[in-house]
């Protein structure tokens, strides 16, 4: 498709030598994106953007898409804005930045597709702490989604782009939790002679003065269009980042800036007017010091004049710094060389493994004070590697329990493996005694009013909530289900998945033990060995545990009892209190 340059005149400088800029990317036919949205019913709808509806879509293939929807009266304002998102998603890609699929015109309107992110956008996810007045996101989170936007934003700004909306609408999350920055349709391309960081005076879009705060006050009174426009923008959203709440929310940025509140309390020292007390800065001095650098980043990034501010690249370095102190934060407790895990373990012999997982190997270890460890080997020091060992880390470091297996600590890192000690269990698994190793590292830590968070199905099919499984949305009720499985395998002896040997057909057995449920043949199901048959106190017991498995494996999810319902049912079937009329 062809598109005459004078039509792009304010929004890029650069073009063919013929006066003609050449679009690339897939133009879809308008039916497409009308069935994959369901005529764009309203149930699609994920929102209203300005001047875009947003609209959830499911191609054909599969693929999973979020099309912009876009009319007006101004539709020379719209063209170009379409165009601008259009053109720079073609040219350039970037790991956090949202990857364009396609477009379409009709009739009087343009529709952009673009991936979808299932944990929608970063004000959301404030939006709802402010809401329950909850933290969902920890802080390594935090500082992980702020060096993903800075690297998105450094990239723009190499290519000579200013993306001139950054928000926290316009950030979105994926399924694990990174950052992507969207909204391109308001950016600007620097003439090809002019610096990065060259500052130049032009016209005041009224679209952009729409969200003030995020918006540099320069450009707003003046003008001043440059790269350091993204970076004031920037430093609102990291403000968004450690006080947990929308900077539209700060107590008296209606009569004064974000960089003067902000100013005001690290020179008074009163941080704690400004930072999320949930993320543990008052009672840890390692936090605090991380979190006050945070804050002083974000004043760097909103003084004033824009000349003083850093760039995106010194910004990008300063974030790095700041996760690999934080690292260095999680690091309380023991750490093992190398060398003594390769003894304890006599050079990770075959017959020393007590489990294998998805992201590494269980070892039995004895250390040379004589004290008998597993310890877990991961496959690679890949991204989700080092995620899911930091992930374990962060969990059970704060967790202690009797019935959770202890972490003794890790290794040092300097062999460049990853390893996590954990206290030994001499009697394994109960899968091996009823017919694993036990595994922190798919685990989420994730409020009490938080519905679901979206992630990477993974683990093992057989005990997954189907509706994880299937849509990626994961709540404590997926732990229910889980649990309820196990519950079965407890009753039946049976594992959690086999294969019919007559036919070959896989069998789960949740499925296998509600068809015995529904058909009053419990018998079925149940090890004879355990004196169903023989015991009336033991068949009274077994039944009330069956059906409570059975209420635990419920779909929706909704139905489900909590955990601690389960653990009031156990414990009242224990003791003979609460028998399957009082479960149902």
């Amino acid at each position: 498709m062809r598109l005459r340059c004078d039509l792009l005149q304010c929004c890029f400088t650069s073009t063919s030598s013929n006066g003609v800029i050449q679009i690339k990317g897939k133009i879809f036919p308008y039916l497409i994106l009308a069935q994959a949205t369901n005529n764009f019913n309203k149930r699609n709808c994920l929102g209203k953007i300005g001047l875009k509806n947003l609209y959830y879509g499911k191609l054909r293939d599969g693929c999973e898409i979020v099309i912009e929807r876009v009319s007006s009266n101004d539709k020379r304002q719209i063209f170009q804005q379409f165009l601008n998102e259009i053109l720079v998603s073609n040219i350039l890609h970037h790991k956090n930045l949202v990857t364009f699929c396609g477009y379409a015109f009709h009739h009087e309107e343009f529709l952009v597709a673009h991936e979808y992110l299932s944990n929608g956008t970063l004000a959301a996810y404030l939006e709802c702490e402010i809401q329950h007045n909850k933290c969902t996101l920890p802080l390594l989170t935090r500082m992980e989604i702020a060096i993903d936007i800075a690297n998105a934003l450094s990239y723009l700004h190499k290519h000579g782009i200013i993306h001139h909306n950054i928000n926290s609408s316009n950030i979105l999350l994926d399924k694990n939790m990174c950052a992507k920055v969207a909204g391109l349709h308001l950016s600007r391309k620097l003439p090809e002679d002019v610096s990065v960081n060259a500052t130049s005076i032009v016209s005041i879009s009224s679209d952009i003065a729409k969200n003030c705060v995020y918006i540099d006050p320069e450009y707003v009174s003046h003008g001043r269009v440059s790269t350091k426009n993204d970076v004031y923008s920037f430093g609102v959203v990291l403000c968004d980042l450690i006080s947990s709440k929308l900077a539209k929310y700060w107590e008296g940025c209606d009569r004064e800036s974000i960089a003067v509140l902000l100013g005001r309390n690290i020179e008074n020292q009163a941080l704690d007017k400004v930072l999320d007390p949930r993320t543990g800065f008052q009672s840890d001095h390692k936090i605090m010091q991380v979190m006050t650098a945070m804050a002083e980043l974000a004043l760097n990034c909103v003084g004033f004049p824009q000349e003083q501010r850093p760039n995106m690249e010194q910004v990008l370095d300063i974030l790095n710094g700041k996760r690999l102190e934080r690292y260095k934060t999680i690091e309380a407790f023991r750490i093992f060389d190398y060398a003594d895990l390769r003894k304890a373990t006599m050079q990770f012999r075959r017959d020393r493994i007590l489990g294998e997982g998805g992201f590494g190997s269980v070892f039995y270890g004895k250390l040379q004070d004589g004290l008998e460890v597993a310890i877990k080997r991961f496959h690679n020091m890949r991204e989700n590697s080092l995620k899911q060992f930091m992930n374990e880390i962060e969990i059970l470091r704060l967790l202690h329990h009797r019935n959770l297996v202890s972490l003794y600590g890790r290794s040092s890192g300097e062999h460049n493996e990853l390893f996590l000690v954990y206290e030994y269990v001499p009697n394994g698994t109960v899968s091996r005694h009823i017919h694993g190793v036990a595994d922190f590292g798919l685990s989420r830590s994730q409020p009490d009013y938080v519905t679901h968070v979206s992630t990477a199905p993974a683990g093992t099919n057989a005990y997954m909530d189907p509706e994880y499984f299937q849509t990626g949305r994961v709540s404590y009720r997926s732990d229910v289900y889980s649990f309820g499985v196990v519950l079965f395998e407890l009753i039946s002896s049976k594992p959690a998945f086999w294969r019919d040997v007559p036919h070959g057909e896989a069998v789960g057995l949740a499925k296998f033990a509600i068809i015995k449920l529904l058909n009053n043949t419990l018998k079925e199901l149940v090890d004879p060995d355990i004196g169903y048959d023989s015991d009336k106190d033991v068949t009274e017991m077994v039944t009330a545990v069956a059906e409570l498995a059975f209420q635990c494996i419920q779909c929706p999810k909704e139905l489900r009892p909590s955990m601690k319902q389960v653990l009031e049912t156990l414990e009242g079937i224990k003791k003979g209190t609460w028998g399957f009329n009082q479960i149902t």
